[in-house]
């Protein structure tokens, strides 16, 4: 597992620093304001990036307690050439945070959507090799 540092962005521009993602998975320090770019190069295959909830429930001051889901997002293959990007975040402290303060990320090679399939595809086909999936952290400041 690779712990990822956020790049600012600034008014005048930042040079991109993306990484390889990590088969074991990565994590970065949250507080609150990060985002994440998951960027798959590869001509044929799909991945689904998972970020995990901190938590199950979360309590929210109006509404009391509420179910937290981990995401799922799938990142599409862009064939010949390029690239397919998502953009995931900016990530609640309450929600998303370990006990390290550290949101936690992983990936596998096929395109799912829900927990039983993830953790099925992640058994049969995790991240190794040369995937092409790579990832950077990103945060504005006020």
């Amino acid at each position: 597992m690779a712990t990822l540092t956020a790049n600012k962005i600034l008014d005048s521009g930042f040079s991109s620093s993306m990484a390889t993602c990590t088969p074991a998975g990565d994590e970065f320090s949250n507080t609150g304001v990060e985002f994440i770019r998951i960027q798959n190069s590869h001509g044929t295959s799909a991945y689904t990036v998972k970020v995990a909830a901190a938590t199950t429930t979360v309590k929210h001051p109006s509404y009391g307690n509420l179910t937290k889901p981990d995401i799922y997002k799938s990142v599409s293959s862009p064939g010949a050439t390029g690239a397919n990007d998502i953009i995931l975040g900016p990530f609640k402290q309450g929600a998303f945070n370990d006990a390290n303060n550290k949101v936690q990320i992983s990936y596998c090679t096929t395109a799912v959507a829900t927990a039983a399939a993830f953790a099925s595809a992640l058994a049969s086909t995790p991240l190794s090799g040369s995937h092409l999936l790579k990832i950077e952290v990103l945060y504005l400041d006020n």
